[in-house]
């Protein structure tokens, strides 16, 4: 009785772990990556740790709020294709096409300079540029069946290009 005690517990054991393997996202990169693998949180999220720097194009949008509450500001970064070959991904969807900035305000202070900020609190919906930034704290999870990925702004590389306005906004997608 005791061999079958003992041959159940490690049948549990073991299938509880490759059940939970099975469940975690297979990441990749194209290219030796500095951002590594650090947190599997069940079901949806995995972090890593590490900074990587990054060029590509970023995009400020400003949500406006309605009934006296303030809008809303996003930044979003589109990597270039050097860069998302660094970028982890999950193997079933393909290499990071966008980017969501978390730390907001940070991000924007470092991209646009004080009369862009005034325009972008006062009535643009949109700036977009270039620049190099770098970035920590990335992460991936999937929500309402969408893998997105997101990261902290730590700093810009060099100077930004111009950031212009544009009338094209794209849809932010919800459940």
């Amino acid at each position: 009785m005791r061999r079958f005690a003992y041959l159940w517990v490690l049948f549990s054991l073991v299938s509880g772990s490759l059940s939970a393997q099975s469940q975690e996202a297979r990441f990749t990169s194209a290219a030796p990556s500095p951002l590594k693998r650090s947190v599997f949180i069940a079901p949806n999220e995995t972090r890593f740790s590490g900074s990587a720097q990054i060029t590509g194009r970023f995009e400020l949008i400003r949500e406006p709020g309605g009934e006296g509450l303030a809008g809303v500001s996003r930044v979003m970064f589109k990597p270039d294709a050097d860069s998302r070959r660094v970028l982890p991904h999950e193997v079933a969807t393909g290499p990071v096409r966008k980017l969501w900035i978390r730390n907001t305000d940070e991000a924007i202070s470092a991209l646009l300079p004080p009369a862009q900020r005034k325009d972008l609190s006062s009535g643009a919906r949109k700036l977009t540029g270039t620049a190099t930034i770098v970035i920590r704290s990335y992460r991936s999870a999937a929500d309402c069946d969408q893998r997105g990925y997101d990261a902290l702004f730590v700093s810009l590389v060099g100077a930004p290009g111009d950031a212009v306005a544009v009338s094209d906004v794209d849809e932010v997608s919800t459940c």
